[in-house]
């Protein structure tokens, strides 16, 4: 079972994802977070994968993959966001985030990629 934390500050959209994961047998939804500090408070051991919008209140994405990092997490974190742009894709994955889906593709590319950062991040641990 891979173990999710989901972070974004609409509740619209963390219900929306939970719909979409509740549909899989391997993805469970075991915290959400409104913020990055809070997504920070949550990220322990039993998280397997963060999925996780860049625009967020009290710390963005960049400032909490730079706090993982810090921390000496490993958890894989997938960034979400409404921006399409290739530079800001590489930007993120330069940072740290193991994945990148902006919020359009998310409904059809969310399982697929969670499963391959979680995948990703058992091969080189």
């Amino acid at each position: 079972m891979i173990k999710v934390l989901i972070a974004d500050d609409h509740l619209l959209l963390r219900e929306g994802l939970k719909l979409i994961l509740d549909e899989t047998e391997d993805i469970q939804v075991v915290e959400e977070a409104l913020h990055g500090q809070e997504v920070l408070d949550k990220a322990e051991e039993n998280i397997d994968v963060i999925v996780m919008d860049i625009n967020m209140p009290k710390k963005n994405g960049f400032e909490v993959l730079a706090e993982l990092k810090a921390m000496g997490s490993k958890i894989p974190v997938l960034l979400l966001s409404s921006y399409s742009t290739e530079e800001y894709r590489d930007d993120v994955i330069k940072e740290g985030a193991a994945g990148y889906l902006m919020k359009e593709h998310a409904s059809a590319h969310l399982i697929d990629a969670i499963r391959k950062v979680f995948q990703d991040s058992r091969m080189t641990a």
